[in-house]
């Protein structure tokens, strides 16, 4: 069976790394659909290796696309030292900004501040506030790691900046 590792939405080029999330959101597209974009089906049945993201990526014209961004059906930051790998390689040969779509908890994931390893190979963050406050946030995302995981992503937001 085949995984869908990279597909386009808009002008941008994802990357469907993983499934696995620290959040439980209810309103996650990937609890309405099987996917999104160019994307029929984003569930993985296993994660890619790097050697099969590269190859997936390396089957595109990158210069075809404004970015490329790690997204998909999990929290991308979940393979933090898989990003930076692909980023290393990426980079130097393509001249196309990266981008990140999170949920702010890498800090979490790895019990330490992540922040400084992206510096260089990530050009943008984005991150999925989703409440103005910690009781919103944990009662509509539902994270794993409960009230905390609102302030660690206001922190990852400030540290990542």
């Amino acid at each position: 069976m085949s995984m869908t590792i990279t597909y386009q939405v808009g002008n941008s080029l994802y990357l469907n790394i993983t499934n696995r999330c620290s959040n439980n959101c209810s309103f996650c597209v990937r609890n309405k659909s099987d996917g999104v974009g160019s994307a029929n089906n984003l569930w993985l049945d296993r994660e890619p290796t790097v050697d099969e993201i590269m190859s997936a990526i390396q089957k595109r014209n990158l210069s075809r696309y404004q970015e490329l961004v790690f997204c998909g059906y999990g929290e991308p930051m979940m393979r933090i030292m898989d990003i930076i790998e692909i980023c290393k390689k990426v980079k130097p040969a393509h001249n196309i900004p990266i981008r990140i779509n999170t949920n702010g908890q890498a800090n979490l994931i790895f019990g330490r501040d992540i922040t400084p390893l992206l510096e260089g190979y990530v050009d943008n963050i984005s991150i999925s506030l989703n409440a103005s406050n910690k009781d919103s946030y944990q009662a509509m995302c539902k994270s794993v790691y409960g009230d905390i995981a609102f302030d660690a992503l206001i922190n990852f937001a400030i540290q990542s900046h």
